[in-house]
């Protein structure tokens, strides 16, 4: 299953960058022509907010997400799983109430209000639309980490 979601999120951000530098590139090419076209900075800023929340996700889902080992280092095996499941869980925590169920109520909230882009007339709600499914991304990949933390772990005797 992990394959899979890394999969797909490196063509969707592959995506999403592609994007974002042929927009920023058709926006820097009109200026020099003396051009206006609007929509692409827009383009850029709601690519470049996709690009960090599903990149993040998937860093973590890689295990490649910035991480402070210092304590874990000077711990016994039989603690270091422990502190990993841990952290795990407020990993978990973080992504269910601020992503989430933060997320979800914003998107709720924009779609309610009836916000759209300024530029594309797009409704803000499939923008930030990226910050739960981000999350359950997230939360996903964080059960499969406490299943391998789980199945890996080393008890010392003692």
């Amino acid at each position: 299953m992990r394959k899979k979601i890394d999969h797909v999120l490196t063509l969707m951000l592959a995506v999403l960058m592609s994007t974002m530098v042929l927009s920023t590139l058709l926006q820097v090419s009109a200026r020099l022509l003396s051009l206006n076209v609007l929509f692409t900075e827009e383009l850029t800023v709601y690519s470049m907010m996709w690009v960090t929340l599903f990149g993040s996700a998937y860093a973590f889902g890689i295990k490649k997400h910035i991480s402070i080992d210092a304590l874990k280092s000077t711990l016994k095996a039989e603690l270091k799983w422990k502190l990993e499941i841990m952290i795990e869980l407020l990993i978990g925590l973080f992504a269910v109430l601020i992503l989430i169920v933060g997320g979800s109520w914003f998107v709720y909230i924009t779609f309610k209000l009836g916000q759209v882009s300024s530029v594309m007339q797009v409704p803000k709600g499939w923008i930030y639309l990226a910050l739960p499914v981000s999350g359950l991304i997230i939360l996903v990949y964080n059960t499969l980490n406490i299943f391998d933390t789980l199945n890996n772990r080393t008890h010392e005797p003692g």
